[in-house]
């Protein structure tokens, strides 16, 4: 968000500075304009977006305006150091880092062969006494130790990210106590590799003073958490766990110390299934995280050690376990998610999809009713499903033993009420999504990253028979997207797929002739697929000629009545009342 209003920014100062120089060329004695005609207020904006070696490589001797224009305490630097040239390392720290200490923002140093160099040449003290933001990727936990002394001098260091190269170290307690005595630290994120011995004895440690931390993301949280707490994070909104390798007991011994005000919780599970309680859960968000707003949540398990065994031990057996009305009234969402050897389950805050997307916008609006009422859209907005459950297939691999993957999961399919089926897959056949839709009869939604083609002009006449057989079987089916459409053949398929479809998304190619596409979906509405209400094409440089061509399309050959048809950046909507 910051980044695009100093864009916006940007762009509006740009827009007046043009508009002053463009004035300046009409007066006659003015023949030529150049870079020092820029006012000052324009420079700082630029500056913002550059390194501050290049800014003093690139301006420093060009004259004295803007030698002192750089110089300039009201200018703040940002350090991004990422060249691995010692020699280069050397300079700017003598001549840009160093001189330029106290007017120094930020300093990401992300390459991991300079850390110990940048150290040989410069010390990070109370001479940085502007500095924000720190990321020191690969550092040593010696000189770590040592620079998290100098960082407590700092009254500004609100963000520090660390990732630690050590392959002797295996204990942060010693580190984390000078993390959370920075005064002012909101954001840290620290990591570790190698891992394997990892402890995180950081709870007992936190006890002394109240830590300003709002943001905390620990990467692995790996075994030994000590049980004898007490811990004062009283400012803690955000906690992320990319890993946690520790059993749900010391979990919830930690979480219970300091989660009270938590409105944020992340964490990623690796195949432990004492985390799949629904139920311990909700006690535990109930009354240790009441504050609590966004839970994300991430289980992984491997498909070939797992999905052949019993399946209450499935992903049958766990996803219903959180099904209880606390989960839908927070609007936090279950998704399953199945690779080639491996399935992800998550849990997760309302994400707006494709599905939602009805809002129009009032941009390049042609209206054949212009007061018309757009009760469909509103009706949807106003009520969401909060009980949807997606299935989302992955993974080119699986195309290959997807007869197996389909048996070993045929049971999870049947079991649970999946409501939408998001197929990222270039390479699925028709029989295979087939395959897939008959064991899923709860589907609402369908999202196709593609359907080949030539797969297509394959199809046997078999195959076709079962396609068009399947459009006399109810199903639940009422919302389509297909990311990339190249003949009417596909589009067909789905309509033949799925009869009662009522919003059609279509993506098109730079040479797609979305008018006769329009024109054949159109056409099939009227007998095939009579509750379609909503159609949008994704089109390359969509524009409002495209919307006028459309709307004359549909006017010419009075496809529909009481329509709207309306652009948003790359999408072109159509949508009418039946």
């Amino acid at each position: 968000m910051i980044k695009i209003k100093r864009q916006l920014r940007l762009s509006q100062s740009i827009d007046t500075e043009t508009k002053k120089l463009r004035t300046k060329l009409s007066d006659e004695s003015i023949s030529y304009t150049c870079l020092e005609s820029l006012s000052n207020e324009l420079f700082y904006e630029i500056f913002e977006y550059l390194d501050a070696y290049d800014i003093h490589k690139s301006l420093s001797n060009l004259n004295i305006r803007l030698q002192n224009l750089i110089i300039s305490s009201s200018i703040l630097l940002r350090i991004n150091l990422c060249s691995k040239s010692k020699s280069l390392l050397e300079y700017r720290c003598r001549h840009v880092i160093i001189p330029n200490s106290h007017r120094i923002l930020s300093l990401h140093l992300t390459d991991q062969s300079l850390i110990n160099n940048f150290f040989n040449h410069c010390t990070i003290d109370s001479s940085f006494h502007r500095l924000e933001s720190i990321i020191l990727n690969g550092i040593k936990t010696e000189k770590l130790l040592a620079t998290l002394f100098y960082l407590n001098s700092l009254p500004r260091l609100f963000s520090l990210s660390i990732s630690i190269k050590d392959d002797d170290y295996n204990n942060l307690g010693n580190i984390y106590p000078l993390i959370f005595s920075l005064s002012s630290l909101k954001y840290n994120q620290l990591s570790i590799s190698p891992v394997d011995k990892l402890q995180m004895n950081i709870s007992h440690v936190i006890n002394k003073k109240f830590s300003t931390i709002e943001y905390l993301v620990i990467d692995y949280f790996y075994k030994n958490v000590k049980k004898d707490l007490s811990i004062k994070l009283p400012h803690l909104k955000y906690i992320c766990f990319e890993e946690c390798h520790i059993s749900f007991d010391e979990f919830e011994v930690f979480i219970k110390e300091i989660s009270s005000q938590l409105q944020i919780l992340k964490i990623g599970i690796p195949a432990n299934k004492s985390y799949l309680d629904g139920n311990r859960w909700e006690r535990l968000i109930k009354k240790y995280m009441p504050q609590l707003e966004k839970f994300d949540f991430q289980f992984t398990q491997n498909i070939d050690d797992d999905m052949n065994t019993n399946s209450s031990d499935s992903s049958d057996g766990f996803i219903n376990r959180f099904n209880s009305p606390f989960w839908f009234e927070r609007k936090w969402f279950r998704e399953l998610q199945v690779y080639c050897d491996e399935m992800v389950f998550s849990i997760h805050p309302y994400r707006k999809e494709w599905i939602d997307h009805y809002e129009h916008m009032n941009t390049d609006t042609y209206s054949k009713q212009n007061s018309i009422e757009n009760n469909y859209i509103s009706n949807r907005e106003k009520s969401i499903d909060h009980c949807i459950i997606q299935l989302t297939i992955m993974d080119y691999k699986f195309t290959k033993r997807y007869r197996l993957f389909i048996n070993k999961l045929k049971s999870t399919f049947k079991m649970i009420q999946f409501t939408h089926l998001n197929i990222d897959n270039n390479s699925m056949s028709i029989n295979m999504l087939l395959d897939i839709l008959r064991l899923l009869p709860n589907i609402e939604s369908l999202k196709l990253s593609s359907l080949p083609i030539l797969q297509l002009k394959s199809l046997s006449i078999e195959d076709t028979k079962i396609i068009y057989r399947l459009e006399s079987v109810i199903n639940k089916i009422t919302k389509v997207k297909l990311d990339q459409v190249t003949e009417e053949q596909q589009i067909q398929i789905l309509i033949n797929l799925c009869p009662h479809i009522q919003y059609l998304e279509v993506g098109c190619m730079s040479n797609t002739d979305v008018p006769l596409l329009m024109k054949f979906i159109l056409m099939n509405q009227m007998t095939h697929i009579p509750n379609l209400c909503y159609l949008c094409f994704i089109i390359p440089k969509a524009d409002e000629n495209m919307v006028r061509i459309l709307a004359m399309t549909i006017d010419f050959e009075t496809l529909i009545n009481n329509y709207t048809i309306q652009r948003s950046g790359d999408k072109i909507s159509v949508h009418w009342k039946l």
